[in-house]
């Protein structure tokens, strides 16, 4: 079956390659921001686009009862606030730094001008913008035919993959990440979550620690999630 963020169906590597994070550097203006600061709010006017030097973003939104709804987390290397490249220059989620996170940060007129005169930017957006629709996709068919344990177990590849293409990556990444953010992905309860984790951590597939889950046994997290 199809698992939450199916590997064979998206390209998990990270958004820009490193000669187009480091173009992309030379034009724009580096920020940083500390642990749950917001990078953007939803709902705010988008002017600007940032690129994920290092650190972790959650994106989330939220509904008019103010329920929050986790749509992916960006590793480095990912390109943010796509939204502000819109007509409507509306934020239409939250994006939420994951510890202490530097970015690039460009305008959107200025990012539209580089957009213009370099084809191949061009093109990694497209693949940006169809890699996050062939997600939303994935995600669904996820929540409505597979378990919670398949969920998690596709969650957890999708995270690794994306930390091992990040820009200097170590072969064997830990994921940084909390138990209450894995549940929200995988649209479950903190409590069960953790449970799930537990077992694999005894199946030898895991090892975790204080916010951190690092793979040992890819193969057999991949069994579980395609089972």
């Amino acid at each position: 079956m199809s698992h939450l963020y199916s590997a064979e169906s998206i390209d998990l590597e990270k958004d820009l390659d490193e000669a187009t994070v480091n173009k992309l550097c030379a034009v724009g203006n580096v920020r940083v921001f500390q642990h749950n600061e917001l990078l953007y709010r939803q709902g705010d006017p988008a002017a600007k686009v940032f690129v994920l030097l290092t650190g972790s973003v959650k994106a989330t939104s939220s509904n008019a009862h103010g329920f929050e709804t986790m749509l992916r987390i960006h590793g480095p290397g990912s390109l943010l606030g796509l939204s502000s490249l819109r007509p409507t220059g509306l934020r239409d989620a939250n994006g939420i730094a994951i510890g202490v996170v530097e970015t690039i940060c460009l305008s959107s007129k200025l990012f539209l001008r580089i957009l213009q005169d370099d084809g191949v930017l061009a093109l990694q957006l497209i693949r940006v913008l169809l890699k996050r629709q062939q997600e939303l996709h994935s995600r669904i068919r996820a929540v409505l035919g597979n378990s919670v344990e398949q969920r998690l177990a596709g969650i957890l590849l999708q995270l690794s993959s994306e930390a091992i293409a990040a820009p200097k990556a170590n072969p064997s990444p830990e994921i940084s990440i909390t138990h209450e953010d894995l549940a929200a992905l995988v649209l479950s309860r903190r409590q069960y979550v953790t449970q799930i984790l537990r077992d694999f951590v005894s199946r030898e597939l895991i090892t975790t620690a204080r916010k951190r889950v690092r793979i040992i046994d890819p193969g057999g997290l991949r069994r579980i999630a395609d089972e």
